[in-house]
């Protein structure tokens, strides 16, 4: 049986969100982000779109992000001014 935990989640649109979930299952811990769509009776169920992985891999998830964002500051910060 898996044991669910949110641990955070954030709006993507009007009718999805975004969910970072801790799961124990059989033993093992894992880390689960995954969009979430609103369902016709007002409930949030899960999509495919996502990832899971073993909570091992979170120091390598966590310096990927940070390279990410360094890499999406950088590209903004060359960026033209936007025309108004």
């Amino acid at each position: 049986m898996a044991d669910d935990r949110v641990i955070d989640s954030f709006k993507r649109n009007a009718t999805e969100e975004v969910r970072a979930t801790l799961r124990t299952y059989r033993g093992r811990q894992y880390m689960d982000v995954r969009i979430y769509y609103l369902d016709d009776a007002g409930e949030y169920k899960p999509t495919k779109k996502g990832i899971n992985l073993s909570v091992e891999l979170l120091g390598e998830l966590t310096r990927m992000i940070g390279n990410l964002a360094q890499a999406v500051q950088a590209d903004q910060a060359a960026a033209p001014p936007a025309a108004e």
